[in-house]
C-alpha cells in the first residue's frame, strides 16, 4: 500500500465515511439492542439491522480501497449507498414513519409535504449531521469518479 496515492480529497471521502458509518451502525447497533433484549432477533422496524449491515459495508468498502481494491465500483456503491440513506430517509418521514417502510400503521402529519420534509433536515444534530455528510460523500465521490 502507497499512501502516497492517495490525495487529499481521498482523505476527506474516508473521514465522511467514517463519519456515516459511525452514525449508522451507532443508531442501528443501539436501538436494535433494544429489541433483541427484549428477545426479538428481527424487529418489526427494518432500519436497525439495514443500519448495521450498510454501516459495516462502509467500512469494508474503505477497508477495501486502503488495501488497493479497485476504486471505481467502491465510488459507485457508495454514491448508490448514499442515495439510499438520504432518499430513504425523506421517503419513510413522507410515508408516515412507517416501520416498514410501506406497511403498517404510520403517523401523519398535516400541512406542506415540503415543508414537513424540509423541517425534518435539521431535526436534530445527528439527522443534520447524517444527511450533510450523506450527500457530501455523495458528492465527493462523484467527482473522484469522475476525475479517474
Amino acid at each position: 500500500m502507497n499512501l502516497r496515492s492517495f490525495d487529499p480529497l481521498h482523505i476527506v471521502a474516508a473521514h465522511l465515511v467514517v463519519i456515516v458509518a459511525v452514525i449508522h451502525l451507532a443508531l442501528g447497533v443501539s436501538n436494535w439492542l433494544t429489541y433483541l433484549s427484549g428477545g426479538i432477533l428481527f424487529p418489526p422496524d427494518l432500519r436497525w439491522p439495514l443500519f448495521v449491515v450498510s454501516g459495516l459495508a462502509l467500512v469494508g468498502g474503505l477497508v477495501a480501497v486502503i488495501a488497493g481494491a479497485e476504486r471505481r465500483p467502491l465510488y459507485l456503491a457508495g454514491i448508490g449507498l448514499m442515495v439510499v440513506y438520504v432518499v430513504g430517509y425523506f421517503a419513510w418521514h413522507a410515508g408516515g414513519h412507517r416501520p416498514l417502510f410501506f406497511a403498517g400503521p404510520g403517523t401523519h402529519h398535516h400541512g406542506s409535504t415540503l415543508a414537513y420534509l424540509a423541517a425534518h433536515v435539521v431535526a436534530g444534530p445527528a439527522e443534520t449531521l447524517a444527511l450533510a455528510s450523506e450527500t457530501a460523500l455523495a458528492v465527493v465521490l462523484g467527482y473522484l469518479l469522475y476525475r479517474e
